[in-house]
């Protein structure tokens, strides 16, 4: 069923040791260790401006989750709520904040009561999260980026640094430095001025011996999104040789901004997927690169426009097995250009709210608030295309960010 509207780039050749070091260690040996009883967490908001990690041990229960009388974890003081969609990130049952821009810190739900800070890293200058690295990631060293890389207009590049970091001692193992070239390009605004465009990079995405790397351009001027084309730069890796630009302007720019959404799959078979949006609509539209292939496919462009995707959120794309993906709030099989479902009619009518969502046993838990203004948190059988409601939540929120496994 349709819903209507819905250098060339130079790697550094040798790695970068940080010399950074760690901010003053908050934790006393006397402090309680943490540990949580619960297996998942909510990340909400309320209309008077709280936030929330309201914690479950079982999702699917028929129960109300509430801040009230106590029952919520209170981290307003921690993050603006403006970030939570964007700059904070749960990796291995733990949470990863950019607090102000000078203090990245790794947070626990301690016995289902509180949260605490276990470690921190203090970058050496302005430091927000930016993509994490999933494909290259491992249990114990996360690789992300931050949002903003530099513009180097003597070298015409953007220089944006990837960082492997130990998340057991808040480390730096190794910072690699990649440089994506600016393509010749000078618009100007509709008054004649020089929107003296910039990278953004969106997606990052290691596929064998490659590396992809999407990126789109924005106006310095107005700060909004400037060409209608899908850029990647696809180099080696972990060599970072041979690195090279293409562009494809069937869909649009490659999606994704600074935040940690990442809009870049691979499927069963190993071809690679780009959603990709227009500059001047809500509009998005596949494109892929086939296994063992550095180019886009000439004979695949999977058109969205009829569709509305993520007309409520910016969670991130979620695979969920045998071919298919849920592009919030559809399931989609790519490969054969098919809407396999639209939760929001599986649900009983509804929009998919969360910034963040997982998958479980090949099952997808989701929250989405009705049309009835109540708030739910569903799981979805690919297997069997089917939903269950679980645990309700309070419908004194105002929005739901993240919902996370903790164990």
């Amino acid at each position: 069923m349709k819903i209507n509207k819905f250098a060339i780039a130079i790697f550094a050749a040798t790695v970068l040791f940080s010399s950074c070091k760690k901010s003053p260690d908050t934790t006393s040996p006397d402090e309680t260790t943490p540990t949580s009883n619960s297996l998942y967490s909510v990340w909400v908001t309320t209309a008077a401006g709280s936030s929330y990690l309201l914690t479950a041990d079982n999702l699917m229960k028929d129960t109300l989750l509430t801040p009230n009388n106590n029952q919520g974890i209170d981290i307003t003081s921690h993050l603006p709520a403006a970030f939570y969609a964007i700059y904070a990130y749960a990796y291995e049952g733990k949470y990863y904040l950019s607090n102000d821009g000078t203090r990245f810190s790794q947070f626990e739900v301690v016995n289902s009561k509180s949260w605490k800070e276990t470690n921190n890293y203090a970058f050496p200058g302005n430091f927000y999260l930016g993509k994490v690295l999933k494909d290259i990631s491992t249990k114990d060293e996360m690789v992300m980026t931050k949002t903003a890389g530099t513009t180097n207009k003597v070298k015409n590049v953007l220089e944006q640094p990837i960082y492997f970091m130990n998340i057991n001692n808040m480390t730096i193992n190794k910072t690699i430095g990649i440089e994506i070239p600016m393509i010749t390009f000078n618009p100007k605004t509709p008054e004649g001025k020089d929107h003296n465009p910039y990278i953004v990079p969106t997606s990052f995405t290691q596929r064998g011996d490659k590396l992809f790397v999407g990126h789109k351009y924005r106006s310095n001027e107005t700060r909004k999104d400037i060409i209608d084309t899908a850029y990647m730069y696809v180099c080696d890796y972990p060599s970072l040789a041979n690195g090279k630009i293409i562009k494809d302007g069937r869909g649009g720019f490659a999606a994704g901004h600074w935040e940690v959404q990442t809009l870049t799959f691979t499927d069963d078979n190993n071809d690679l997927y780009i959603v990709t949006k227009k500059t001047d609509a809500a509009t998005y539209g596949l494109l892929r690169i086939k296994a063992g292939q550095t180019t886009f496919d000439p004979d695949y462009f999977f058109d969205l426009k009829d569709y509305n995707v993520f007309s409520n959120n910016i969670s991130q794309v979620q695979k969920l097995g045998d071919g298919k993906v849920y592009i919030s709030p559809f399931v989609v099989d790519p490969a054969n250009k098919k809407i396999v479902a639209d939760l929001r009619i599986l649900v009983g009518g509804g929009e998919s709210k969360t910034t963040m969502n997982f998958m479980e046993n090949g099952k997808l838990y989701d929250v989405f608030k009705t049309d009835e203004s109540k708030w739910y948190v569903y799981e979805y059988d690919p297997a069997k295309n089917s939903v269950k409601r679980g645990a309700e939540i309070d419908p004194g929120i105002t929005q739901v960010y993240h919902l996370n496994k903790l164990k």
